[in-house]
C-alpha cells in the first residue's frame, strides 16, 4: 500500500467514526425528545366558516412558530364557532376546545383565538408553572398572588383584567401578534411580553 492510499484509509475511517458518533449522538436526542413527535393540530368542526377557518389556520402556525420550543408539552385543540357567548370566545381545559363568537371582524377573530390558544398552553403544559414567578415578578404582582380561581366564576371586567392568567394570556397575543389588535382592560408590561417570549423560545 502507498504512503498516500495509508493516508487515504486512515482519513476514511475516521470519517466513519465521526459519522457513527454523531448518529449515536442523534439517537440519543431522539430518545429523549417529547413523546408527542407531530406538531399539535388544529380541529375545527363542522361550525366553523371557510373564512374563520382560513384565519385561523394562518394564526395557529404563526402561534405554533412563536411557541416552537413548548409544542411537546401541549396538544391538538379544537375550534368551534357560536352566534351566542356570553364573551368573544372561551375555552374548555375538559374538551381542548376554543369557542370563537361569530361573526366578528378579522382582528376580533384573531385575538381571541390566540388568546384562548395562550391558554390551552397553561393548562395542558406542566412546564408552564416554570413560567409564573417571573412573569408575576414581571408585572409587579407579589409572588403569592393566585394565578386564576381554582372554581371559575362569571368575574366583572375589573375581577377578569387582575387575574394573572389572563394578564399572561393578553402578553400572549401582544406577542404573537406584535400588538393587541382590540384593546382590553388588562395591563401588560412590556417585562411581562419579554418573560412570556422567553419560555416560548425555550429558556
Amino acid at each position: 500500500m502507498r504512503p498516500g492510499e495509508r493516508r487515504g484509509g486512515r482519513l476514511a475511517l475516521r470519517l466513519a467514526a465521526a459519522l457513527l458518533a454523531a448518529l449515536a449522538l442523534f439517537s440519543d436526542w431522539e430518545g429523549a425528545a417529547p413523546t408527542r413527535r407531530h406538531a399539535p393540530q388544529l380541529i375545527v368542526d363542522d361550525s366553523v366558516g371557510a373564512d374563520l377557518e382560513a384565519l385561523a389556520r394562518e394564526t395557529w402556525g404563526r402561534f405554533l412558530v412563536f411557541f416552537r420550543a413548548r409544542q411537546g408539552c401541549f396538544g391538538d385543540v379544537r375550534l368551534h364557532a357560536a352566534r351566542a357567548l356570553d364573551s368573544r370566545a372561551g375555552y374548555d381545559p375538559a374538551s381542548a376546545t376554543v369557542t370563537v363568537q361569530v361573526p366578528g371582524t378579522p382582528a376580533m377573530l384573531e385575538s381571541a383565538l390566540v388568546h384562548e390558544w395562550a391558554h390551552h398552553v397553561e393548562f395542558q403544559c406542566n412546564a408552564h408553572q416554570s413560567l409564573r414567578p417571573a412573569f408575576l415578578a414581571a408585572q409587579g404582582l407579589p409572588a403569592d398572588t393566585p394565578w386564576r380561581p381554582e372554581e371559575p366564576a362569571p368575574p366583572t371586567t375589573g375581577d377578569w383584567s387582575a387575574l394573572p392568567s389572563e394578564q399572561y394570556a393578553e402578553a400572549v397575543v401582544e406577542a404573537v401578534l406584535g400588538g393587541r389588535p382590540v384593546p382590553t382592560w388588562v395591563r401588560v408590561s412590556p417585562q411581562a411580553v419579554a418573560v412570556v417570549e422567553a419560555w416560548a423560545s425555550g429558556h
